[in-house]
């Protein structure tokens, strides 16, 4: 039988990773604010290399790397929860990079 215990808190450690990989995207964002194509698919790249190895982190951590929909859905809201919180913060800090 399968133990379903664990599952709120597979899906919060899932809402965290999806939350640092969040805020992984905004910091990128800062660095290719203003700066040339190369560098934005360069930090593209970067973004989804490193997504998909905090993605499967997690994924292990709280599983095994059993892949489940409810998980994937609480990394998506956490990626959701850390773009919607911070975005203005760091919008604000891009606009005083471009204007150095």
């Amino acid at each position: 039988m399968i133990d379903v215990t664990a599952q709120p808190w597979e899906a919060l450690l899932l809402f965290h990773g999806g939350a640092v990989t969040g805020l992984l995207y905004l910091l990128l964002r800062l660095i290719r604010t203003g700066r040339g194509r190369a560098i934005t698919h360069l930090s593209d790249t970067v973004f989804v290399l490193t997504a998909g190895a905090i993605l499967a982190g997690y994924l292990y951590l709280a599983n095994g790397l059993t892949v489940r929909g409810f998980l994937l859905i609480a990394f998506a809201l956490g990626f959701a929860a850390a773009y919607v919180l911070f975005s203005p913060l760091f919008g604000r800090m891009s606009q005083k990079i471009r204007k150095k």
